[in-house]
């Protein structure tokens, strides 16, 4: 009984500490090695492989940093997770984030250290992280830091989804998402924000950045430099991956308007072409701009504006209303498409808070674009929505509602700050903000490794969405609608060469994992210390039967 007792006790232990050191030292077969069944390509590198390609840029960017640096000060990158490691490796999608985290930190230890909270019950252990002390960050995000420098990360974005559907993601690209955040917090480059003020914007005065310091602050919280643009007289620095015009008064210059040429559309339209992005923030008091507005609508996005009116008419949302008056109301949710796509975590995780927009402008599809009509699809979990689109030879472009009025808003005269008479004929649901954009499948290597590059022009209704007075506010949810955004339309510097792993066969008619022959190799894991014990049991038999 002794024996017994204390063999049990040994394999209890033996489990214990094998346990222990395979965890520690991430000593395991990768069993989603397998051939993809393309013939383009013979065969890629597990889930929870990290790829040569991978340690090669991170020990470029490394070494790159370093070399600026003291030993001493020898950059450190924190990869944090922001719940325990039994829920993350509970959820099929965190696990494989997690575990590649884990892989980059055996790598590079000197360099990387990966970690765990739980934001529910120490939520103020990530509080150094937050846009604000309003903005939130839930379990299933990931942050990736260095100094003072961040980046905050969705599930979402570790994953390739389907044009078609964002329920289930196809294929994993977390390596590429990781090496981009580490590019981007040790500073090894960084993309800009430009904020236009030749227009008559606010950020043409100091006045005016103090107004709108909270907006300055998510664009750096978002992991852009802000520089300030005078779009007609300079040139777009290299770096800037987004332009910003918030509530223009006047209109952008066209080649016939200049005496020397100059047109800050064809240079805006040069800018989108390389796949990067536009934001474009207006009211109900922003004036006509004749020029913009016809570019805008390219774009399939459309300012409600009114022959009779003097203006272009405010939105009234009685039913949404957080004011007396009705023109300070929250915006309808988005659940499909890439509009939903956009909120999915704030909807799921977040409990849909307050989007408020006031003095709002109306959007609408432009005329030159059809409008689409997808229905609800039970077996994928998608339901029915709305959409317009546009198509050349070379080119197709497509826009989505974000937020919207409700369907019993109304539209008023505004006429000297004042509002006036109801607009006849203008009930419906208006849109409150749209995101546009134009695809562009490029390859990235050979076979499966094509890419969409994608240009994106988001256009929203209300100037006070992005108010110092809303997005410092704990009531309202628009600070983390604006980091979505922004994180969404990002062009942060790309990796190029890091492949995506498809999680799926390549036959139309398959869908289970591609993985090896884990049956097998089960058999063999079993089977060899079976065997083991079996021949060290038949030697000792054979020698004390012949024992002299």
């Amino acid at each position: 009984m002794a024996l017994c007792a204390a063999v049990i006790a040994v394999v209890i232990l033996l489990n214990v500490l094998v346990t222990a050191l395979c965890s520690k030292n991430r000593w395991f077969i990768d069993m989603t090695s397998g051939h993809f069944t393309d013939a383009r390509v013979d065969m890629y590198e597990g889930m929870y492989t990290l790829t040569d390609d991978a340690q090669i840029m991170l020990q470029n960017t490394f070494d790159a940093v370093n070399a600026n640096r003291t030993e001493e000060n020898a950059v450190k990158v924190e990869i944090i997770f922001c719940a325990e490691p039994d829920l993350l490796c509970l959820n099929d999608q965190m696990r494989y984030i997690y575990y590649t985290a884990l892989e980059m930190e055996k790598a590079f230890p000197d360099s990387i250290e990966v970690s765990t909270t739980d934001v529910w019950s120490n939520p103020s252990s990530v509080d150094a992280y937050r846009t604000n002390s309003y903005s939130s960050i839930y379990q299933t995000n990931v942050i990736v830091a260095s100094g003072t420098e961040f980046r905050v990360y969705n599930q979402r974005a570790f994953y390739t989804y389907s044009e078609t559907t964002d329920t289930d993601p196809w294929a994993y690209s977390g390596e590429k998402t990781f090496v981009k955040g580490i590019i981007a917090v040790t500073k090894a480059e960084a993309p800009i924000a430009c904020l236009t003020y030749n227009h008559g914007e606010p950020f043409a005065t100091e006045e005016g950045k103090a107004q709108y310091s909270q907006f300055l602050k998510v664009l750096d919280s978002a992991g852009y430099e802000v520089q300030f643009l005078d779009l007609k007289n300079e040139e777009i620095p290299e770096n800037c991956r987004l332009i910003i015009t918030m509530d223009p008064q006047e209109d952008f210059a066209s080649s016939f308007m200049t005496q020397n040429g100059v047109s800050e559309i064809d240079k805006l339209d040069k800018f989108l072409g390389k796949a990067y992005s536009f934001m474009i923030l207006a009211d109900a008091d922003t004036p006509k701009l004749t020029n913009l507005e016809e570019f805008l609508e390219e774009w399939g996005i459309s300012f409600n504006r009114y022959s009779d009116s003097k203006s272009a008419g405010v939105i009234y949302d009685g039913d949404n209303a957080l004011d007396g008056k009705g023109l300070t109301f929250m915006g309808i949710y988005e659940e499909e498409a890439l509009g939903g796509s956009v909120t999915k975590d704030m909807r799921e995780v977040g409990g849909n808070p307050k989007i408020v927009f006031s003095n709002a402008l109306g959007i609408s599809y432009s005329p030159s674009y059809e409008q689409g009509y997808a229905l609800a699809d039970e077996e994928a979990g998608t339901g029915a929505f709305t959409y317009g689109y546009y198509s050349s030879n070379s080119w197709s472009r497509d826009i989505y509602d974000l937020f919207r009025a409700s369907e019993t808003a109304l539209i008023y005269e505004k006429e000297n700050g004042q509002v006036t008479d109801r607009i006849a004929d203008t009930a419906g649901s208006f849109k409150l903000m749209t995101l546009s954009r134009e695809n562009r499948t490029i390859g990235e290597g050979q076979g499966y490794t094509s890419v969409n590059d994608v240009s994106y022009v988001c256009a929203i209704g209300s100037t006070d969405f992005a108010s110092n007075e809303v997005l410092s506010s704990n009531a309202y949810g628009n600070t983390d609608l604006l980091l979505s955004v922004l994180r969404t339309i990002g062009r942060e510097i790309v990796p190029v060469g890091i492949n995506f792993k498809p999680m799926y066969s390549g036959e139309a008619s398959e869908t289970y994992l591609v993985n090896y022959n884990t049956t097998a190799l089960t058999v063999v894991l079993i089977l060899i210390p079976a065997l083991a014990f079996a021949g060290t049991g038949t030697v000792v038999l054979v020698k004390r039967k012949f024992r002299k």
